[in-house]
């Protein structure tokens, strides 16, 4: 019996992070147009110091590529520091994942 109840607790966790995904997603596109840029920029940074660290060129495709996946990353990483941040706030409890 204490397996389904931590099953639905845990499946309505996973409803919760997932909702405040979308919503951190969503005002990373919408509101924080502004993060959204500086994030593209500390990427074309990043990428610049890993062509100068591996001291290996990149074509215009690779470098595109990388800076776009550096995006991607730091895109998901604030939507899980939002929605983390948003479950700790109301449950006033650290979320360790």
């Amino acid at each position: 019996m204490a397996k389904i109840s931590n099953n639905e607790n845990m499946s309505e966790f996973e409803r919760t992070i997932r909702e405040y995904l979308r919503q951190g997603r969503a005002r990373l596109a919408n509101e924080l147009a502004g993060t959204r840029e500086a994030i593209k920029l500390i990427a074309k940074e990043k990428t610049r110091d890993f062509i100068k660290i591996m001291d290996k060129g990149l074509d215009k495709e690779e470098r595109e590529f990388l800076s776009e996946l550096i995006v991607a990353s730091m895109c998901q990483s604030f939507c899980y520091g939002y929605g983390i941040g948003k479950i700790e706030g109301r449950t006033d409890k650290k979320v360790y994942l």
